[in-house]
């Protein structure tokens, strides 16, 4: 399986059909992001064949869209939020102080006549994405650990291969987060506004004519934006010395600030032909998701450290010390 995994990674890497944000955005914020690693996170995870493969995957949310009504119902409202000009969404819950759970994030839209499906979920698919990449990193470490203090060579053997199963199911898990973390940057994804002006107050004269989502994201950044437009926008990290669920709702708030500046260029037609203004605001927006998803993914790592795993709930710090053995507890012999 080790030596068949590169193969196949690189096998994804071959150009589909691009459709944007749906697929050539999404690959570029996805490869941008590891490309930007720091020497800190674990060396499988910056490799080319993992660059190629979370580019792919982080296309994978749209490609499964059609799989059926209880998939596509459940899944689709993970991609947006519908965040109202007060920066409340639907005029209930505030993006900077959302419930804490899905379940009390739909019992506060109820209250104000919507629900999560209507309005979206995109903050909790980025904050639930980021807490498995969190867990996934942290058994990581333990299986390293555990191979290094193995007792018998037979121990070792299985932290080792259990190593190659979590490396495997980390690239799938990063790359498909990495869809919704990409969708936070597109400033039509976090608005009521998310395809035309539509039936609010619109003293600029912005359209209300549907059809600005695709034509932006799709249509105009596949005919104008490559990645060497995107990589040298793509900015250092940010500590945010923040919980993951504030991080978040900062992210989606600075992308709501672009909506008015996206209407204005499209009512300048700068989304339509080869036009430097709209390219360059294209490219920044790409390149934020870039930078927040690489940011996110250094967070992870780091809070893996502290966590702990397992019904017994060991201490990921005790294990990389040596201190426990968690053998039993990695193979099920709790």
């Amino acid at each position: 399986m080790p030596r068949l995994l590169p193969l196949l990674l690189l096998l994804l890497a071959v150009p589909g059909d691009a459709l944007a944000w749906g697929s050539a955005g999404h690959r570029m914020i996805g490869e941008l992001a590891i490309k930007s690693l720091p020497d800190e996170i674990p060396e499988f995870l910056r490799t080319p064949e993992t660059v190629a493969a979370v580019g792919e995957l982080a296309r994978e949310p749209d490609r499964s869209r059609g799989a059926g009504p209880v998939h596509d119902s459940e899944r689709d409202p993970g991609h947006f939020v519908d965040v109202s000009d007060d920066l409340t969404v639907l005029g209930g819950p505030p993006l900077n102080a959302l419930p804490p759970s899905r379940g009390d994030y739909d019992t506060a839209l109820r209250a104000v006549g919507a629900t999560q499906y209507k309005a979206g979920y995109l903050p909790y698919s980025i904050v639930d994405g980021w807490q498995q990449l969190r867990m996934d990193f942290a058994f990581w470490r333990v299986d390293v650990a555990g191979a290094k203090y193995a007792k018998t060579d037979a121990a070792r053997a299985w932290f080792e291969a259990d190593r190659t199963l979590r490396e495997m199911l980390i690239v799938r898990d990063l790359g498909v987060w990495a869809h919704y973390v990409g969708d936070g940057s597109q400033p039509l994804h976090v608005t009521v506004h998310y395809d035309s002006w539509g039936d609010y107050p619109n003293p600029d004269g912005f359209t209300e004519t549907h059809g600005l989502h695709a034509r932006f994201e799709s249509h105009f950044v596949a005919a104008n934006v490559a990645e060497d437009d995107v990589a040298p926008l793509v900015a250092d990290y940010r500590d945010c010395a923040c919980a993951i669920e504030t991080r978040t709702a900062d992210y989606l708030a600075r992308s709501n600030s672009f909506v008015v500046p996206l209407f204005r260029l499209d009512k300048d037609h700068a989304f339509d032909g080869k036009h430097p203004e709209g390219k360059e605001f294209a490219a920044a927006r790409l390149a934020a998701g870039a930078s927040e998803l690489r940011d996110m993914i250094v967070d992870a790592w780091r809070a893996s450290a502290a966590m702990r795993v397992g019904y017994q709930k060991l201490s990921v710090a005790d294990i990389e010390a040596g201190a426990v053995d968690p053998l039993d507890m990695m193979q099920g012999n709790e």
